[in-house]
């Protein structure tokens, strides 16, 4: 499943640079090793990835002509808040898929997700900056398994596909909803909309905090995408980490 630079072009709203790749290590990687070159937005999309790259150190299984492995490269603009554009990278791509397919998406917090209780999208949000500067660049990675239906083992269980959705489409869509997202961050309605698709909310959720696992009841978002939780009538907010929830 080779992508069409053509297709994508033709099919994008907003004005950005594409670059597609038969096969590449990583989109994110490229995005950054161009990006003291290549001003402005920038789309990177691949077919395959040899090294995709998951938060906090993990793989992201990207095989061959099932999948669409993207980067959209954004100039950075104020003060960049990660979780904050990851929200609205989440809410863009449930947006797209929504919009061309029958397929209903629900977000895991803070960059995961799901379609029939398994997750088919990651996303990995990176600041770019030269030699430990001032950050120049956003990089926004998105691995979507389109048809992908063989996982590795440590996966399997877990993992799962959108379905056969154009993947040019996909990616302009995407693209074009998170480019309009990023121009204006302070909108209310993108940490509703997220709200609104998290399958976290009014869930026990598992995480670590102060070296120690805890266990709360998820009941909100807050304003910047911090996931609100509550434990015996006291309320906290986690900003960072990994959570564990029961899907069904």
């Amino acid at each position: 499943m080779a992508l069409s630079k053509e297709k994508i072009i033709n099919k994008l709203k907003n004005k950005a640079a594409v670059h597609v790749y038969g096969s590449i290590d990583s989109t994110n990687n490229e995005a950054k090793r161009r990006a003291d070159t290549d001003s402005g937005i920038h789309i990177y999309a691949s077919a395959h990835q040899t090294a995709g790259r998951g938060r906090r150190g993990h793989d992201f299984y990207s095989p061959d002509g099932t999948g669409l492995y993207m980067t959209l490269s954004l100039p950075v603009k104020g003060l960049a808040d990660i979780q904050h554009i990851t929200c609205a990278a989440a809410v863009a791509v449930c947006e797209a898929i929504e919009e061309l397919s029958d397929v209903e998406p629900m977000i895991k917090w803070v960059n995961d997700i799901f379609v029939n209780g398994r997750k088919a999208v990651g996303i990995l949000t990176e600041l770019y900056s030269k030699e430990g500067n001032t950050p120049s660049a956003v990089i926004v990675g998105i691995g979507l398994n389109l048809k992908t239906e063989s996982f590795p083992d440590e996966i399997a269980a877990t993992a799962g596909n959108i379905g056969d959705i154009e993947p040019e489409s996909l990616c302009a869509r995407i693209s074009d909803r998170l480019i309009e997202y990023y121009g204006d961050l302070g909108d209310n309605s993108i940490i509703e909309k997220y709200t609104k698709r998290n399958l976290c909310i009014g869930k026990e959720v598992s995480f670590i905090k102060d070296g120690k696992e805890m266990t709360a009841t998820a009941v909100g978002i807050d304003s910047a995408g911090g996931l609100i939780v509550e434990n015996k009538g006291e309320r906290m907010t986690l900003n960072s980490g990994e959570i564990s929830v029961k899907i069904n």
